[in-house]
């Protein structure tokens, strides 16, 4: 057995707090990245698979600090960007920077291998009210991220859906994780509340499972962005969501591999105080469901 971790949409670098479905405090976060440094030392992964939202303020001094929180970690970790790293013309630029000495590549989206697991992290772009795809946010979703996604959308453009199927192709016979930040599936309309705040999922997600439907070797897709946790089953497929750290129930993904299966369960950090800290009474349902919170992923 070996294991990774799924970290998603710490917002570092950042001293905003809000609400989205419970309280959203960043003002916490570098205590909750201490502890997490804690935590990790004694699971030992061998590496975090980080799903985005990574920082929240659009700076390059913003990005290279929450650079250096992660690094504080001190265990090795692929990073992606989501909705809140890559918002400006510059962003993809600067992440590259930040993060050159974690991608296998120097590029926004890639792929590796780790024993009997191979990876395909995806970068979805910005999709406008026009239909176009574009890397940068229009201006009128731009000045409202911090406190709405009301219009904003996206999708994984051609050009990478064209790498995934070559890549797919190439590694046929290893059992294969999709990570990208936003949910290729919506969240199931058994954790909906009338006062919910759904960020959403991929446009063209169903692009994305026709694709996998000719690559059987396809698992799992691990993703972040929507602050709450869901585990759905999509034909054979598994697509793991995982909350944000900053807000209830501050927990990551702790995955152990097995030459024949994955198993999946929830952590909570060892100080349970950000998680309360968090919590608007009433709103426990953003950490899910039982089926949401513990399962296996055979890879057989």
């Amino acid at each position: 057995m070996w294991r990774f971790v799924h970290v998603t949409d710490p917002h570092l670098a950042s001293q905003r707090d809000g609400i989205w479905n419970n309280r959203f405090l960043c003002t916490m976060m570098p205590d909750v990245m201490a502890c997490l440094r804690k935590d990790l030392a004694g699971l030992k992964p061998d590496f975090m698979l980080l799903t985005g939202d990574i920082v929240s303020a659009q700076t390059r001094a913003a990005m290279f600090e929450a650079r250096d929180e992660v690094e504080r970690l001190g265990v090795p970790y692929y990073p992606m960007g989501g909705n809140h790293d890559f918002v400006l013309e510059e962003s993809r630029a600067w992440f590259l920077d930040a993060f050159n000495e974690r991608l296998p590549e120097p590029r926004t989206y890639y792929s590796f291998s780790h024993k009997n697991l191979h990876f395909c992290v995806l970068d979805a772009w910005w999709m406008w009210s026009d239909g176009s795809l574009n890397e940068t946010s229009e201006a009128s979703v731009m000045e409202d991220l911090d406190q709405s996604l009301e219009g904003a959308r996206w999708a994984v453009p051609p050009h990478i859906l064209d790498w995934l199927e070559e890549d797919l192709a190439l590694h046929a016979d290893t059992a294969t994780v999709i990570a990208v930040h936003y949910p290729v599936v919506p969240i199931p309309m058994r954790l909906h509340r009338p006062e919910f705040n759904n960020g959403g999922c991929l446009e063209n997600g169903d692009l994305l499972l026709a694709c996998f439907a000719n690559h059987p070797q396809v698992k799992a897709i691990f993703s972040g962005h929507v602050h709450m946790h869901f585990v759905e089953q999509v034909n054979r497929l598994t697509q793991i969501v995982t909350g944000a750290l900053p807000e209830y129930p501050t927990e990551f993904r702790d995955v152990q591999v097995y030459s024949d299966r994955m198993e999946i369960q929830t952590l909570g950090l060892s100080n349970g105080e950000f998680a309360q800290r968090s919590l608007l009474p009433g709103k426990e349902w953003t950490a899910g469901e039982r089926c949401d919170r513990k399962v296996i992923v055979p890879l057989m």
